[in-house]
C-alpha cells in the first residue's frame, strides 16, 4: 500500500482550513479479505488487467461538504498492483482540483522461461558454446508483464463567480517497467528465431494548460502540451545462438526512441446563431520530435560483420501534425435538423532521410519498374492527409416517426507504394419508430464505397518475383471495397416490469479485382435482452449474443511463373485459398433480490464460447493443405453470488464467492515445444501459451458508514 501518498491524502482531507466551518461528513470505509484456490500453469489471463492475489485491501468513498464546497476522497484496491487513489472537490464558483495515484497491471504470461541471463536488463546472453543448452530444466523463469505507475492532477481556476474565464492545467506522469515478449531472428527470414524478454523502462510526462472564455451564446479556448516519453533502454542486445564467433555474435534491436511532442490547440463554439445553429471550430498544431543512433554495421551467419556505411549516423526524427475541423447543428425547420462538417488533416515527415550502401555486393532492394538489384537501401519517410465533408439530416415526421440520412466523403492520400490516393463515399437512411406504446423500432442501411488509385498497376510482373506479388497483392485496408451494412433495435416494454431488447447486425465487405489478398469478409451478430421485476425489491435480467466472422482470402505458394499465373506449376507452386470463420456466443443471467430489508442477494452466471476454423482450399490437387479446426477457439464460465447484510445502521457486511472456468484451443499453442527443430534450432519461452485456468475465490467486505 502507498502508505505516504494515502496518509497525504487523508491529512489533507481531514484538515484543511478551507473546509472548517459548518463541515459536514459522508461516505463509506471498506476493508475486504480475499482467498482464492487457482488451478493454472499460467493464470494470466485470469489477473490480466486485475490483482486477486490473496489477502487484504481497502477503498474509501468520503466525502466534506461545506457552505463553500466540497472534497472527496475515493479510493480502491488498496495496497494492490491497480490501486487507485482520487482526492478531488471544488470551491463553488471558483476553484476545481484534483490529485490521483492510478497503478494499472498488464499481465502477460506468468512463469516464462529463457536460457537466456540478465531478464530485465538491456543485455540477454547465455552460457557456453552456442547454441545454448536445450535442457529447459536449467532455464531461467521469470513473467512478462508491464505494470504502470502514474502520478497526476488537475487544477481549474475561476477568477470569480460570475466570471466567464477559466484556466485549467494538467499534469501527469506514468513510469512504466516490466518485460514483453517479441521474436528475434537468428538467420534470413524463414529461419530460426528467438523468443526474448525486451525489458520496460519507461517514463512519460504530460503537461497542459488551457485558458478559456465560456457563456451561454460563445466558447473560446487555446490549450498548450508537452509530452516527453522517455526510454532507458533504446536498445537491448542478445547473443545470437545462430553466429558462433566473432563480435557479430552480439545483436541489437530497438525498443522504442524517447522522444517529445509538443501541441496548440484552439477552439471556438458560437451558439443561438440564426436558425437555432451552434457553430464549432478546432485547429490543432503538433510537432513530435526524437533523434536515435543509426547502426554502422550487421552481423552475418554464421560469422562476420558486414557494413552498413549510413548516410547520416543518427536519425533525426521529425513529424508535423495539423488539423481543422469545422462543425454547424442547425434547425432547418420545425422539423428538420441537419448537421454540416468538415475535417481536416495532414501528417508531414520530416525526418532525417539515410541511405545505406553496404558492403558485401549483394542486392539491398530492387527497382520495382526494371526489377534489378540495387546496392542501396533507404527508409522511407510516411505522408498522409485527409479531407473529410460530410451531412446529416433528421427530419420528424410525427413526434413517433423520426428519419435521418446523411453522406460523408473522405478524400485521403498517402506516402504508400501500393495504393496512393482514395476516396471513400459513405450514406446512410434510418427510421426510428415509436408509433406503439409498448415498441420502438429502429432499422439503419448504409453503404459505403471506396476507390483507391493503385500504385503498382503500371509495372512489370514478369521481371521478377517481387513485380509480380507487388502486381497482384492488393491489401484489404485501403483496396477498392463495397460494403453493406444493415442494423435492426428493438426495444419493448409489453406489460409491468417486464423490459425486451433485440438488435441484429449485418455488414458485408467485398474487397474489388483481388488476385491475391482479401476478397471478402462478412459479420452477423443478434442480440436479445430481457429483464423482469421490481428494481426496488427483486429483479432477473438476461442476455443472449450471437456473432459470427468470416474472412476470405487469396494467396500463392511458392514462385510462380508470370505467364501461367495463377495456374499451379506443381504440388510445391500453386495457388491456394482460406476462409477463416469465428463464432461466439456469449449468454448471461444475473438475479436481485431483497427478501428482508437488511439483506440483499445478487447472483450471476456468464458462459462464453468462441470456436473459431481456418479452411483451405488449393489449385493443384497434390498439393498438401491441412484445415485448423481449432483456431484460437475458447470457453469461459464466470460465477458469482453474494450476500450483503446491514448490520446496523453504520455497519454493512458483504460475503460472495466467485467462480472461473477457461479453457483454451489453439493449433498454434497445442503440445507446445519450448525448443522446436523447425527451419533450424528455435529457442520459445512460453509467451501466451497454457492458457486454462480454474479459479475459486472468497471474498469477505466490511463496510462503515459515514452517516
Amino acid at each position: 500500500m502507498k502508505k505516504t501518498t494515502l496518509s497525504i491524502l487523508v491529512a489533507g482531507l481531514f484538515a484543511s482550513p478551507a473546509l472548517a466551518q459548518q463541515a459536514e461528513f459522508t461516505g463509506s470505509l471498506s476493508v475486504t479479505g480475499i482467498s482464492r484456490n487457482l488451478d493454472s500453469q499460467n493464470p494470466y489471463l485470469f489477473e490480466k488487467y486485475r490483482d486477486l492475489s490473496n489477502g487484504f485491501t481497502g477503498g474509501t468513498d468520503l466525502w466534506r461538504h461545506d457552505e463553500g464546497g466540497r472534497m472527496r476522497l475515493f479510493s480502491e484496491n488498496l495496497g494492490r498492483d491497480d490501486q487507485f487513489i482520487e482526492l478531488s472537490g471544488n470551491r463553488y464558483g471558483f476553484l476545481k482540483y484534483s490529485l490521483y495515484n492510478n497503478n494499472i497491471v498488464h499481465n502477460l504470461t506468468f512463469n516464462a522461461i529463457t536460457p537466456y541471463s540478465g531478464i530485465g536488463t538491456n543485455t540477454l546472453t547465455f552460457q557456453g558454446a552456442t547454441p545454448p543448452t536445450t535442457n529447459t530444466a536449467v532455464w531461467n523463469r521469470f513473467d512478462y508483464e508491464k505494470k504502470h505507475e502514474n502520478y497526476g492532477g488537475m487544477l481549474e481556476i475561476t477568477p470569480w463567480a460570475t466570471s466567464p474565464l477559466y484556466f485549467r492545467a494538467t499534469a501527469n506522469q506514468r513510469k512504466t517497467e516490466g518485460q514483453l515478449p517479441t521474436g528475434n531472428a537468428q538467420t534470413s527470414p524463414g529461419g530460426p528465431f528467438v523468443e526474448l524478454p525486451m525489458p520496460l523502462d519507461w517514463t512519460t510526462t504530460d503537461v497542459s494548460a488551457e485558458a478559456g472564455y465560456s457563456t451561454k451564446t460563445r466558447h473560446y479556448s487555446v490549450l498548450f502540451s508537452w509530452s516527453k516519453f522517455e526510454d532507458n533502454n533504446e536498445f537491448y542486445s542478445w547473443r545470437n545462438p545462430a553466429i558462433t564467433a566473432g563480435t557479430a555474435a552480439t545483436e541489437r534491436s530497438t525498443i522504442s526512441s524517447s522522444n517529445e511532442l509538443w501541441r496548440v490547440v484552439g477552439n471556438a463554439v458560437w451558439k443561438q446563431l440564426p436558425m437555432a445553429s451552434t457553430l464549432a471550430l478546432r485547429g490543432t498544431y503538433a510537432v513530435g520530435t526524437s533523434d536515435v543512433p543509426v547502426a554502422t554495421s550487421f552481423a552475418l551467419t554464421p560469422t562476420g560483420v558486414r557494413q552498413a556505411n549510413p548516410s547520416a549516423t543518427t536519425f533525426d526524427g521529425e513529424v508535423i501534425y495539423k488539423t481543422l475541423s469545422a462543425s454547424l447543428n442547425s434547425q432547418l425547420a420545425r422539423s428538420l435538423d441537419s448537421r454540416i462538417y468538415l475535417n481536416w488533416n495532414k501528417q508531414e515527415n520530416e525526418s532525417t532521410q539515410v541511405v545505406f550502401t553496404p558492403t558485401g555486393g549483394n542486392a539491398c532492394d530492387i527497382n520495382p519498374v526494371t526489377g534489378a538489384g540495387l546496392t542501396t537501401c533507404t527508409n522511407d519517410p510516411y505522408h498522409y492527409e485527409r479531407r473529410n465533408l460530410g451531412i446529416d439530416l433528421q427530419y420528424r415526421l410525427s413526434p413517433q416517426n423520426k428519419f435521418s440520412g446523411g453522406w460523408d466523403w473522405a478524400n485521403i492520400e498517402r506516402e504508400r507504394h501500393d495504393f496512393h490516393e482514395s476516396d471513400d463515399n459513405k450514406v446512410y437512411v434510418e427510421w426510428k419508430n415509436s408509433s406503439l406504446e409498448e415498441l420502438t423500432a429502429r432499422i439503419k442501411y448504409q453503404y459505403l464505397q471506396r476507390r483507391s488509385e493503385f500504385g503498382w498497376g503500371d509495372i512489370n510482373p514478369a521481371l521478377s518475383n517481387t513485380n509480380l506479388f507487388r502486381f497482384y497483392l492488393k491489401p484489404f485496408d485501403t483496396n477498392d471495397l463495397d460494403q453493406n451494412m444493415v442494423k435492426l433495435a428493438l426495444d419493448s416494454s409489453p406489460v409491468q416490469f417486464l423490459d425486451l431488447g433485440a438488435e441484429m447486425i449485418y455488414k458485408d465487405n467485398s474487397y474489388k479485382d483481388v488476385a491475391l489478398g482479401r476478397t471478402g469478409d462478412t459479420r452477423k451478430e443478434i442480440y436479445l435482452s430481457a429483464a423482469y421485476g421490481d428494481a426496488q425489491r427483486w429483479r432477473v435480467s438476461t442476455f443472449f449474443d450471437y456473432e459470427t466472422t468470416q474472412y476470405e482470402s487469396t494467396h500463392y505458394q511458392g514462385a510462380p511463373s508470370a505467364a501461367t499465373f495463377p495456374a499451379a506449376v506443381s504440388a510445391t507452386v500453386f495457388q491456394w485459398n482460406g476462409t477463416v470463420e469465428d463464432e461466439n456466443w456469449l449468454v448471461g443471467i444475473a438475479a436481485d433480490w431483497l427478501p428482508i430489508t437488511r439483506l440483499r442477494l445478487r447472483g450471476s452466471y456468464i458462459y462464453q464460447e468462441t470456436e473459431g476454423t481456418v479452411d483451405f482450399s488449393a489449385n493443384h490437387p497434390a498439393a498438401v493443405i491441412r484445415n485448423i479446426p481449432d483456431y484460437d477457439s475458447f470457453t469461459k464460465h464466470t460465477f458469482d453470488l453474494r450476500a450483503i447484510y446491514a448490520l446496523t445502521r453504520s455497519f454493512e457486511v458483504t460475503v460472495g464467492a466467485a467462480y472461473e472456468k477457461f479453457k483454451y484451443d489453439d493449433a498454434q499453442f497445442a503440445n507446445y515445444n519450448y525448443t522446436q527443430a523447425a527451419g533450424g534450432q528455435n529457442f520459445l519461452s512460453g509467451a501466451y501459451a497454457f492458457q486454462d485456468y480454474e479459479a475459486v475465490i472468497g471474498y469477505v467486505t466490511l463496510k462503515y458508514y459515514l452517516r
